[in-house]
């Protein structure tokens, strides 16, 4: 696995990094808003089963979408997320919480992972299995620079 940290200025600098070819995103623990204060939302089951504006707060859940709803996602200016980008729809059973962690990354490579993108605050970790995208991303020259100087304050 290949990672690369670096400072991030916007939501929109993050969406010039995706791999457009892979469009099966996954979000691991999405919180659709970040303030702590109750919303009015309707929520329906899988079973069908529907609620009509209910009050919800500190919502969590993770999202398996495409490229168009990543960049909705995006757009919402959330300061910290876990996207995963895979090469085929993820299983009903797939659940990285459960996942025991020394083999973590191995088990979401087999089922499709091939980079993901955790965004926190104005800082982005890329890790990809594909050496060659990571080094693309090291030499687009809007990161570069960013690259190379967060690689020399960790080794200060």
């Amino acid at each position: 696995m290949n990672e690369l940290t670096f400072h991030i200025n916007s939501n929109e600098e993050i969406w010039e990094l995706f791999d457009k070819e892979l469009n099966t995103i996954f979000i691991h623990k999405f919180v659709p808003n970040e303030i702590i204060e109750w919303w009015k939302t309707d929520l329906k089951t899988q079973s069908g089963t529907e609620f009509k504006n209910m009050s919800v707060r500190q919502m969590e859940m993770d999202i398996q979408t495409d490229l168009n709803g990543l960049k909705k996602i995006l757009e919402l200016n959330t300061k910290q997320l876990r996207i995963y980008q895979f090469n085929k729809p993820i299983s009903d059973t797939l659940e990285i919480d459960r996942l025991p962690k020394n083999n973590r990354k191995q088990i979401l490579m087999q089922n499709g992972l091939k980079h993901y993108f955790f965004v926190n605050f104005e800082f982005i970790t890329i890790g990809s299995f594909e050496s060659e995208f990571i080094s693309g991303i090291g030499s687009n020259p809007k990161f570069e620079k960013r690259i190379t100087e967060r690689k020399q304050k960790l080794s200060e």
